[in-house]
C-alpha cells in the first residue's frame, strides 16, 4: 500500500495523468484509502492530491476527488493556495487545448457543494480567497492568459478590486504579462461596475458650482444678438434697428440702456442716432405678437411719380417703391447708395453706417443696407457686423489663437456685479481664465497664457523673476542659506580674531582674550593686541576713549550690516525657490498629462465596445475626456496658484486659508490623476466622475474664495438642512431607544 501510494504521488508531481489514474483504477486498496485532503507533509509544502491534479490540470482526477472522494476546494496549502488557485496557475496558455483543461477544471471547481453549514447554506469555493501574496485566482488566471477562465471567474463574482502585496489589480497583472486582451476585459469590468459605490454623496457632489464663461461659434454669436435685439425691442416697444442703435451705444449693456431710458428717451434715440420712436409718447405700449415679427424699421415714404435730385451726383431720378427712404430729408439715387454702401463696407465702418448727407447722424437701417448691396457684399457686413458686435461688447471677447473665429462671454463665477455696467468683478490681484470652446484656454485680461488665479502684472513679475534667478542652474540653496544664518549669528554673538580671523565668543567678564587656534593676546573692547594695554606704552585701557570704542563699533557695524543682507538674501531666495519647485512641478505633470486628452478618445472607443447599449456608447464613455480636462484646469489653477501664493500679501488669515484649499485642491487632484493616467482604467466610472465633480467643485470654491479675498465659501443652504435632518434624526432614535 505504502509503494502504491508513493507511486500514485509521484506520478502526479510529474503531471502523468494517465499512469496516475490507471493505477487508482487498478489498485482497490489505493481507491479505498486515498484521501484527496490529506497533506503530504511539510516536505511537499502541505499539498494534497487535490491541490497537485488542480495545479497540472488533471480533469478525470480532479472529478474524482470533488464528486466522489469528497474532496474540500477550499483547504490550503503551506502558501495558502486553494485548488481555485492552482487551477488557474498555467505557463502554457497559447495553446487552445491547455486553456480548454483549465476552463473545464475551474468549472468543476466552481460548481462543487460542500457540506451544509450552520445556517444551513450549502459550502461553496470561495473565489475571493487570499494566498500569502494577496492574490486570487482571478490575479493568476490574468498573469496566465487565460481568457476563459477569467471571463467565468468574473460571472461568478470574482472582486476585481483586490490588490496583491505588489499593488496590482488582476487588470493590472494581464498588463504586466502582455495579455492586452483580457486587461482590456477586465478594466471594461472594473469601469462600469457598481461595487463600492456609495449613493449617499450624490446630493453633495449635485451643488457644484457652474461655470457660467462659454465659447460661442459664429452662428451663436449672431443668436445671441438677434435674441438680445429682439427682446430689447419688445420690452422698449421699438424697431429693431432702434434697438441695435441703442443698445450698440450703451457697449450692449441692457441694465445701463434701461437706467439711461428711464431717464430721458429722447436724448437717448438722439445720441445714437436714430429717430424717436412714437410710442414713448403713447400710454399704451405698441407690442408685438410674437418675438419673431418685430416692428418695422423707421422710414419716411417718398412721392412716387416725381422727380428728385440726387444729393450725392445731382442728377434727376425718379424714385420708386424700390427706392431708398429712411426718416432725414436727404435724397439719393440707388447708384450712389450702393457705391456708398460698399465703400464703407469695404474700409470696415460697417457698425456704424450713417446718411451720406454732410454731418447727418442718422443711421442708416440693417434691412436696406441688405437690400442694396450685392450678396457677397451683404455676407462681409454681417460678418463685420458680428464683429463689432464683439469688439464694441465689453462682455465678449474674441479668442485669441489664430484660425479660431470663437468669442468667449465674461466668465462671472460667483455671480457678483460691478455697480456700473453690471459687469462681473474681476479684482485687481487675480485674473480669469476662459476657454473658447475649442481647448483653448486663455486670460481674459492679458489674452495670453491662462493664469488664474495670479494677476497679469504679478504673472510678468514672476516670469522676469526666473529670468534673472534661473532657478534650474541652482543648487543647494538651502545649505546656502543655513550657511548664511550661522554666518549672520557668528557676526551678532562673536568677534573675529585679530591674527588668524577665527570668530571667538565671550563667556567671561575680562576683556582679556586668547585665541585659543592661534594663542593670539588682545583686547575684546579694541581688538588690539593686549600687550599694548600696559602703563609703560601709556595706553594702558586707552579703548575705554570714545574715538576708539566709536571706530570698532562701526567696522562691527558694517560686518554685521552685510551678513544680515546676505541673510535675507538668502532666505528670500529660498523662499523664492520654495515656490518655484511646486510651481514646476505642476507644469511638468501637465505637460505629462496632456497627452492624455488624445489617448482619452482611444479609449472612450475601446471601452464603448462594452456598453450593451451602442445609442448610450458616446454618452456613457465620454467620462473618460470630462476627467481629464477636469484634471488639466486644476493643474492649471495650482501650478499659477504658486505664483499667487509667493506675491500674496495681507493678513495672516489669508495665508492660512490660501494654503488650506490649495492643499485640499491638490489632494483631490492627484487622487484623480491616479485614477485616469493610467493605461488601463481600475476605477468604477461612477467613481471617476464623483471625483471630477469634487475636483472641479474645490477648484471653482478655491477661485471664489480668491476672488472674495480669501473668504472661504460657506457650506450650501441645503446640505445644512439635510444635515441637520439627519443629526436631528440620529437624536431621536437615541431617545428612543432610552425611553
Amino acid at each position: 500500500m505504502g509503494s502504491a501510494s508513493s507511486k500514485f504521488r509521484k506520478y502526479l508531481q510529474s503531471d502523468n495523468e494517465v499512469a496516475a489514474l490507471q493505477l487508482y483504477q487498478n489498485n482497490g486498496d489505493l481507491r479505498k484509502a486515498l484521501d484527496p485532503n490529506c497533506s503530504y507533509g511539510d516536505s511537499h509544502q502541505h499539498e494534497t492530491p487535490l491541490h497537485i491534479c488542480s495545479r497540472h490540470g488533471m480533469r478525470s482526477l480532479l472529478r474524482i476527488f470533488l464528486y466522489e472522494k469528497g474532496g474540500n476546494p477550499n483547504k490550503t496549502n503551506n502558501h495558502k493556495e486553494t485548488v481555485l488557485h492552482c487551477v488557474c496557475m498555467e505557463k502554457n496558455s497559447q495553446f487552445y487545448n491547455v486553456q480548454r483543461r483549465r476552463l473545464d477544471c475551474l468549472a468543476m471547481v466552481l460548481k462543487w457543494k460542500g457540506a451544509t453549514l450552520q445556517d444551513e447554506e450549502v459550502e461553496k469555493i470561495d473565489v475571493a480567497a487570499l494566498d500569502e501574496k494577496n492574490n486570487t485566482a482571478l490575479h493568476y488566471a490574468a498573469a496566465s492568459g487565460l481568457k476563459a477562465c477569467v471571463e467565468m471567474l468574473v460571472q461568478n463574482g470574482s472582486p476585481l478590486f483586490l490588490e496583491n502585496e505588489d499593488n496590482h489589480t488582476p487588470c493590472d497583472c494581464a498588463e504586466q504579462n502582455g495579455h492586452n486582451e483580457i486587461a482590456l476585459y477586465l478594466e471594461s469590468k472594473m469601469v462600469f461596475s457598481n461595487d463600492g459605490i456609495q449613493e449617499e454623496e450624490e446630493d453633495e457632489l449635485s451643488n457644484v458650482p457652474v461655470e457660467e464663461y462659454c465659447g460661442l461659434r459664429a452662428q451663436d454669436l449672431q443668436e445671441a444678438k438677434d435674441q438680445l435685439l429682439v427682446e430689447t425691442a419688445d420690452m422698449l416697444s421699438v424697431p429693431l434697428f432702434t434697438a441695435e442703435a441703442l443698445l450698440r451705444n450703451h457697449e450692449w449693456s441692457r441694465e445701463a440702456l434701461l437706467e439711461a431710458w428711464m431717464t430721458n428717451p429722447v436724448h437717448c434715440c438722439v445720441k445714437s442716432g436714430v429717430t424717436t420712436p412714437s410710442t414713448i409718447y403713447s400710454d399704451v405700449p405698441e407690442v408685438q405678437e410674437e418675438l419673431s415679427s418685430p416692428l418695422p424699421s423707421p422710414s419716411k415714404p417718398l412721392p412716387t411719380g416725381l422727380e428728385s435730385l440726387c444729393d450725392i451726383c445731382t442728377c434727376l431720378y425718379t424714385p420708386t417703391e424700390d427706392s431708398v427712404q429712411i426718416v432725414c430729408e436727404h435724397h439719393f439715387c440707388t447708384e450712389c447708395w450702393e457705391r456708398y454702401l460698399n465703400l464703407k463696407i469695404q474700409e470696415g465702418d460697417a457698425h456704424h453706417i450713417t446718411c451720406p448727407a454732410y454731418d447727418c447722424p442718422m443711421l442708416v437701417p440693417v434691412d436696406i443696407i441688405e437690400r442694396i448691396v450685392s450678396r457677397p457684399m451683404a455676407r462681409r457686413y454681417l460678418q463685420f457686423d458680428i464683429q463689432a458686435f464683439v469688439e464694441s461688447n465689453p462682455d465678449m471677447k474674441w479668442c485669441p489663437y489664430p484660425g479660431c473665429g470663437r468669442a468667449v462671454k465674461l466668465p462671472d463665477l460667483d455671480g457678483s456685479a460691478a455697480s456700473n455696467a453690471g459687469h462681473p468683478r474681476i479684482p485687481t490681484d487675480t485674473s480669469r481664465a476662459v476657454d473658447c470652446g475649442n481647448g483653448h484656454y486663455f486670460c481674459w485680461e492679458c489674452l495670453n497664457e491662462a493664469h488664474e488665479p495670479c494677476s497679469c502684472d504679478n504673472w510678468k513679475k514672476w516670469y522676469e523673476k526666473v529670468a534673472e534667478v534661473k532657478p534650474e542652474q541652482m543648487s543647494g540653496t538651502e545649505i546656502e542659506t543655513e550657511s548664511a544664518a550661522n554666518c549672520l549669528w557668528l557676526v551678532t554673538n562673536s568677534k573675529p580674531c585679530p591674527n588668524c580671523k577665527s570668530p571667538i565668543q565671550k563667556n567671561e567678564g575680562c576683556n582679556h582674550m586668547k585665541c585659543s587656534k592661534c594663542k593670539h593676546d588682545f583686547c575684546w573692547v579694541c581688538l588690539e593686541q593686549w600687550k599694548r594695554h600696559n602703563s609703560s606704552t601709556g595706553g594702558y585701557f586707552k579703548c575705554n576713549r570714545y574715538e576708539v570704542v566709536k571706530k570698532v563699533e562701526e567696522k562691527t557695524s558694517q560686518v554685521l550690516t552685510e551678513a544680515e543682507e546676505k541673510n535675507q538674501r538668502m532666505q528670500e531666495l529660498n523662499r523664492f525657490v520654495h515656490y518655484y519647485t511646486r510651481f514646476k512641478n505642476h507644469e511638468n505633470s501637465f505637460t505629462f498629462e496632456e497627452p492624455l486628452l488624445r489617448t482619452a478618445r482611444n479609449k472612450m472607443m475601446k471601452l464603448a465596445e462594452a456598453v450593451t447599449d451602442p445609442a448610450t456608447a458616446n454618452a456613457e464613455t465620454k467620462f473618460v475626456e470630462d476627467a481629464v480636462h477636469q484634471l488639466l484646469k486644476a493643474r492649471r489653477v495650482l501650478k499659477s496658484s504658486y505664483v499667487y501664493g509667493y506675491y500674496l500679501d495681507g493678513p495672516g488669515y489669508k495665508k492660512i486659508v490660501f494654503e488650506f484649499m490649495q492643499t485640499e485642491l491638490e489632494e483631490c487632484t492627484e487622487i484623480l490623476s491616479q485614477m485616469v493616467n493610467r493605461l488601463y482604467l481600475r476605477t468604477p466610472r461612477k467613481k471617476i466622475i464623483d471625483q471630477a465633480l469634487i475636483v472641479q467643485r474645490k477648484r471653482l470654491e478655491f477661485l471664489i474664495a480668491i476672488s472674495k479675498g480669501l473668504v472661504p465659501p460657506e457650506t450650501p443652504p441645503s446640505l445644512r438642512k439635510k444635515r441637520r435632518r439627519k443629526y436631528s434624526m440620529e437624536l431621536e432614535d437615541v431617545s428612543n431607544i432610552f425611553i
